[in-house]
């Protein structure tokens, strides 16, 4: 063999082995904060729990719910993919956790945060009982008591994680985002079309879209959380979060509407509020002045 030859097929499998050890890398190595893919089969945590929780009250995994993103989790997440019009790739990104309820990118703390961010949240949870200890800015195990405690009392999942849900139900939401813009990507239609279904599904399509458009105002305003799910999680906000019907198959209708009130579409002219007087048991409520009525719901822009 000639020396050029040798040389060649040295240098050849040098390339090979950089090549291989590079994609290997690539494919294992832990996911940063900033990078859009989440989760995927091969994941641990409470991450995956929170995947695997939803992924099991929505009717698409029945499995332990192990924090292992192993192959059931793997098919659960593709069928749910499937059937909410996602790219079916098994993986838990940005869309996909946000079309589950779980959140996007936004800021999440846990046990062994610290900043002013955790201080807010340890305030909170003073303020509201559930929490005795320093208002220190470090996320220690009462801190993380604290928030299981505000979940499991919220029907949040108790994961003692203060993420995109957790932070609405504490009137926190503009520590995970600070945009009041919602834009018509998969999960925001689908969460906006969930509580429109809930909310409004014996309505004719205008009343649902006009459902739509008052959640997207509150996002607006700077009297409701500034996030979607923010809006849409507020304790006491939606009487179907409470009573289970958000949680029910969503009408196809639904979906329509979120769509066209997410392109800008408002038949309330911009109201804040509606409620139904055959059933809305707040008295508060009646006080409101009415701009207009379409169906069972009546609509106001507030006092």
């Amino acid at each position: 063999m000639t020396k050029y030859g040798t040389f060649r097929r040295v240098w050849t499998a040098i390339f090979l082995t950089v090549a291989f050890l590079a994609g290997f890398l690539v494919f294992f190595a832990p996911l940063s904060e900033t990078t859009e893919v989440l989760s995927r089969f091969g994941s641990t945590g409470n991450e995956v729990r929170q995947i695997q929780r939803a992924l099991k009250n929505q009717g698409y995994y029945n499995g332990s719910v192990d924090g292992i993103y192993g192959s059931a989790t793997q098919a659960a997440v593709r069928k749910f993919q499937a059937s909410k019009g996602l790219s079916v790739d098994g993986i838990c990104g940005t869309d996909t956790l946000r079309a589950l309820g779980i959140g996007g990118t936004g800021s999440s703390y846990r046990k062994g945060s610290s900043g002013s961010g955790v201080r807010q949240i340890q305030q909170k949870l003073k303020n509201w009982g559930y929490y005795s200890g320093s208002v220190d800015g470090i996320f220690g195990s009462a801190t993380e008591t604290a928030v299981k405690n505000f979940q499991s009392r919220n029907g949040l999942t108790v994961d003692g994680i203060c993420g995109v849900q957790t932070l609405a139900a504490l009137g926190l939401s503009s520590l995970s985002a600070s945009s009041h813009s919602v834009s018509a990507n998969n999960g925001n239609v689908y969460l906006l079309a969930r509580i429109i279904s809930a909310e409004a599904r014996g309505e004719s399509y205008r009343g649902q879209v006009a459902v739509g458009a008052v959640v997207l105002n509150r996002v607006k305003s700077s009297q409701f959380p500034n996030t979607l799910a923010g809006v849409i999680y507020q304790k006491g906000a939606f009487t179907a979060i409470d009573d289970g019907q958000f949680n029910q198959p969503i009408a196809e209708s639904a979906y329509r509407a979120a769509r066209e009130a997410l392109a800008g579409a408002d038949p309330t002219g911009g109201c804040l509020y509606y409620y139904n007087p055959a059933t809305a048991t707040s008295s508060w409520i009646f006080g409101l002045p009415v701009k207009m009525t379409i169906g069972k719901h009546r609509f106001s822009m507030g006092k």
